[in-house]
């Protein structure tokens, strides 16, 4: 257990590198011919899943804050842990049902618990699949064109996957997307495989996608929006000031604007945000394109005197936890009240507790959340260790 005494958030820090970003473009590299170097990178768990995931494609080389990966001929038969990584399970499986031989991918039994039914039906067309709980085998003899129908609204991992595959297909692939979550992350996908030298476009609901991938030498990670968000939220509930640099763009960028409507005062000069103030204004955002700013955007809205309506939240429940639920968990051991229905998430503060024990539920982005909470609060954390799933050096910022 983690305890943290209240206190302003102040500094200046460096952005996390994507996340997102960094799994979209090691996967790219491990089958792009030629060698890219990929900077920078934080090693947290996923991204050690993407690299582990890679490996049997390619030839990975780590040093300071890079890792260069080159495609070479792949293993035969190859298996690797994925762990809690969702999208490196989703995106793995569809990949290597696009390439010759048999792999076998171990997940945790957190993972094996989450949707995945979807992709493998849509999977199974193309290669043998078998999902059981831990792993996931596939036999695969390559694929000449991929058409394939997949829900977007579960999570947008599944459409990203078979963009991966379309790439390692003969002739590409034609993907028609069955409801829409999470969009920017499908065209961040799209956005990676262009870098690559890939065909890739989106025309509405259908996208085609076509190889063979090309290494541009050297690709630069951004920052990682989402996870600043915590930054520069936590600012605003402590009575804090913070600048985060090496924010250029990219997904989840619709935190500045979420902050701005809640009447915290933002600066953007180049690639530094500067944020202060604290909340004032009942938010009202529809985050179903940035699922992934529920968290923090919940918190924000828990120090707001008014009723805050956080819209299109309904696939929160397939996140690493029911993420509706235990973002209210945390709302509500503040004194704030939270309620949800038809996909709408109300969060009605300011909080009324001092001194508070948070739960992560095994979730990195709650765990996040919880952390920034106790730092406006006091308080303390049952289990940072989730943390390290995507940024391991958040605690050493935000305590």
């Amino acid at each position: 257990m983690l305890c943290v005494r209240p206190a302003p958030l102040l500094g200046s820090f460096r952005a996390p590198p994507s996340k997102p970003i960094s799994q979209r473009y090691i996967l790219a590299a491990a089958i792009a011919e030629g060698s890219t170097r990929i900077a920078p990178l934080e090693l947290s768990d996923d991204v050690a899943a993407a690299l582990r995931a890679a490996q049997p494609l390619s030839r990975i080389h780590l040093e300071g804050d890079s890792a260069v990966v080159e495609r070479r001929a792949p293993d035969p038969v190859r298996s690797f842990n994925v762990g809690d990584s969702g999208f490196t399970l989703r995106i793995a499986a569809a990949l290597y049902a696009g390439v010759e031989g048999s792999t076998l991918i171990y997940t945790s039994e957190q993972l094996s618990r989450r949707p995945m039914e979807d992709l493998v039906e849509a999977l199974g067309k193309y290669a043998e699949v078998a999902w059981m709980p831990g792993a996931l085998l596939i036999k695969s003899r390559g694929v000449k064109r991929v058409e394939a129908a997949i829900r977007g609204d579960v999570t947008s991992q599944y459409v990203s996957g078979l963009m991966y595959l379309s790439a390692v297909a003969e002739e590409g692939g034609d993907i028609r997307v069955i409801g829409r979550k999470s969009w920017q992350y499908v065209e961040a996908t799209a956005e990676a495989l262009r870098t690559f030298g890939g065909d890739a476009r989106i025309e509405g609901d259908r996208i085609h996608v076509r190889g063979p991938l090309r290494s541009p030498g050297a690709v630069a990670v951004p920052g990682d929006f989402a996870l600043s968000a915590f930054l520069l939220v936590g600012a605003a509930v402590t009575g804090g000031r913070v600048e985060v640099s090496g924010l250029v763009g990219g997904p989840d960028e619709q935190i500045l604007d979420v902050l701005r409507r809640s009447g915290v005062s933002v600066g953007r000069a180049g690639d530094r945000v500067v944020a202060e103030g604290a909340p004032s204004s009942p938010l009202d955002v529809d985050l179903s394109n940035a699922p992934d700013l529920a968290p923090p955007a919940a918190l924000l809205a828990a120090f707001v005197k008014g009723r805050s309506l956080l819209r299109g939240v309904e696939h929160l429940a397939y996140k690493e936890s029911n993420r509706i639920e235990t973002i209210m968990d945390v709302v509500r051991r503040l004194g704030a009240s939270a309620e949800y229905g038809d996909g709408v998430l109300a969060v009605e503060g300011p909080p009324r507790n001092k001194n508070v024990e948070f739960s992560c539920h095994r979730d990195h982005r709650i765990c996040l959340m919880a952390l920034v909470a106790a730092r406006s609060v006091g308080g303390c954390v049952d289990d940072i260790s989730p943390i390290a799933k995507t940024w391991p050096s958040a605690p050493l910022h935000l305590i």
